[in-house]
């Protein structure tokens, strides 16, 4: 993939700095309310997740750290929805008509890189990543946002889907930066997660049974907890033995609805709160820094990740 039309100067330059962290969902079909965080993540509900979807998980994802570039997810959506090579040149090339497989297959790159859902709309500081800002442009989140605000509420109609999502890609593509060429980690997807878990229990040989019977203080002297939670780190790319957590991983996979700064400034605090407990083997340490610091931010099996699971 080229790199876009990025920075580009107009009359836009003059907005005031708008808040960065307000989030853009004009939808009312979903409640997204969450009561302010308590430093966590859904690793606790992880944990869990056999027992809440079942043991039996027939999932082929593939349970580790998931890198790719933006070029890259294009080339597999324009393969998956036949796309014809002189479109794909041109789109690749970093002429973006709006005509309805361009749309689409923006669409399509959306849900690969996990920055677009149909029915919670864009993530914004999912598809940030996908492009390198100039330092010396001051406005250009004013201008990405103002654009954001022009466009029309979502709409869960699955005809007008690609043109919303094609639209706010726009908004970034001519705003907010020039696409990068380098890969950028994708969060896993739900049954990716499960999947992880599913691996990581065999391997540390845990039941669900055991795990719910378990209380707070019987998980803080499980040597097996301690190393599910490592192996759930390592293998989602969160969390490393040599550098630790990683907080924007962490903040791309579990940190949708919270402010970016907020979340990374509270994770700091913790991480260096029970880095003093941290001592001892490699899965005490995952243990502590990543299940004591991180749970409850969210639950995995939520409207995000199974929107159709309260009947709607």
């Amino acid at each position: 993939m080229e790199r876009g039309h990025g920075i580009t100067n107009g009359s836009r330059n003059g907005l005031q700095l708008v808040d960065s962290c307000r989030s853009w969902s004009k939808s009312s079909a979903i409640d997204r309310t969450m009561g302010y965080w308590a430093l966590g993540t859904g690793l606790q509900l992880l944990l869990l997740l056999l027992a809440l979807g079942g043991s039996e998980l027939q999932v082929k994802a593939k349970g580790s750290l998931i890198q790719r570039s933006f070029d890259e997810m294009v080339l597999e959506c324009a393969e998956l929805m036949s796309i014809v090579h002189s479109k794909l040149a041109r789109i690749r090339s970093g002429v973006m008509l709006p005509d309805e497989d361009t749309k689409c297959l923006i669409r399509c790159v959306g849900i690969s890189g996990r920055f677009w859902n149909d029915h919670t709309g864009l993530r914004k500081e999912l598809l940030a990543r996908y492009f390198v800002t100039d330092p010396a442009d001051a406005y250009n989140v004013n201008r990405t946002e103002a654009c954001l605000q022009e466009l029309p509420a979502l709409d869960l109609n699955a005809e007008k889907c690609c043109g919303l999502a094609f639209e706010s890609f726009l908004c970034y593509y001519y705003n907010y930066g020039n696409l990068r060429q380098d890969s950028v980690f994708v969060p896993l997807d739900h049954l990716q997660l499960q999947h992880v878990t599913s691996r990581c229990m065999d391997v540390h040989q845990i039941t669900t049974e055991q795990l719910m019977s378990l209380s707070e203080e019987a998980m803080d002297a499980n040597d097996k907890v301690h190393c599910l939670v490592r192996c759930i780190g390592l293998q989602t790319g969160v969390y490393s033995d040599r550098e630790g957590v990683s907080i924007d991983r962490l903040y791309a996979q579990y940190g949708e609805g919270h402010c970016d700064k907020e979340f990374k400034t509270n994770a700091v605090e913790c991480i260096t709160k029970h880095r003093e407990l941290a001592y001892g083997s490699p899965c005490k340490r995952a243990y502590h820094l990543l299940y004591k610091c991180f749970e409850n931010v969210r639950n995995v099996i939520s409207a995000y990740e199974l929107p159709d699971s309260d009947g709607n």
